[in-house]
């Protein structure tokens, strides 16, 4: 009896560790205690790329003064006229300081060709009431006083420029500008004999204007931010060189005396701007 007993535990004792064995392995990964790796955040890169179109308003202030010429078409008469310049009749330079508010649109598309690195282009269009003027009064021992007028001004400009930056932070750009410049400019003159008035044939005075599509060139440099998603706020200086316009003009006296003159459009530019950005915005690295 007692050897059935111990047979009988024996074989109890086997199955129990034949299905603990059986068991255990299978669902050990089961029972274990679950661990993820943490995820680490990945930070939003902020990338310039692509087109935008935006706004800005600014003010304009020139530089350089008109240079005035006095010839006359009688070669007899050259000693005499160089005398009458000499004298201080006439000045031979004047400065109209044209200045004023500028306003209008821009358009570009950037290319970020590193992290810190971009490149792009940008035309502009701006609309302008920029102008002034100047008068010299001038009464030489012997001679008629003369009262000398000058004006020049811009009524719309525009540029089609290069841009290269760098990016001080992923949302800051600083960058160099320059490319091509036209725009509308126009001057004036008028001379008048103070003393004796403009008579016809015997005193002289003179008056004319030119206006018309001028080039040149331009270059500057500026910051932009992006103060949110897609827009940026941008600051920038220009200058901008639009050549000269040549303006003669001839006098109501036999023979005519020729009065020409030769304005400089060297402008100064400070504008603010807002751009909308198409393509840029934050984007999150993905694995």
């Amino acid at each position: 009896m007692k050897n059935i007993k111990k047979l009988a535990l024996a074989s109890v004792v086997a199955a129990g560790a034949a299905l603990g064995t059986a068991w255990g392995p299978a669902h050990a990964a089961d029972l274990a205690p679950t661990y993820k790796m943490p995820v680490k955040a990945i930070a939003p890169v902020q990338t310039w790329n692509g087109f935008y179109v935006g706004g800005n308003v600014g003010y304009d202030w020139s530089t350089g003064s008109t240079g005035i010429s006095v010839l006359s078409t009688d070669p007899a008469l050259a000693a005499p006229l160089a005398a009458l310049v000499a004298a201080g009749s006439f000045p031979t330079a004047l400065s109209p300081s044209a200045k004023g508010v500028i306003g209008g649109i821009q358009a570009g598309y950037n290319w970020q060709i590193a992290p810190q690195w971009l490149v792009g282009l940008e035309a502009d269009f701006q609309g302008a009431d920029v102008k002034g003027s100047t008068t010299q009064a001038l009464a030489p021992v012997g001679f008629d006083a003369t009262s000398t007028t000058v004006s020049k001004g811009i009524d719309w400009f525009g540029t089609v420029r290069g841009r290269i930056g760098v990016l001080v932070a992923p949302q800051w750009l600083l960058y160099g500008t320059g490319g091509f410049a036209y725009g509308r400019t126009k001057s004036s003159f008028s001379t008048t004999d103070v003393t004796g008035g403009c008579v016809v044939g015997a005193t002289i005075c003179a008056s004319g204007a030119s206006s018309g599509t001028s080039t040149g060139w331009t270059a500057g440099a500026g910051t932009e931010v992006m103060f949110a998603p897609n827009w940026s706020f941008k600051a920038e200086y220009l200058y901008v060189d639009l050549g000269r316009r040549t303006l003669s003009v001839a006098s109501s006296t036999i023979p005519a005396i020729v009065f020409t003159t030769s304005t400089p459009f060297r402008e100064q530019i400070a504008r603010v701007g807002v751009n909308y950005h198409f393509s840029a915005g934050p984007v999150v690295a993905k694995y």
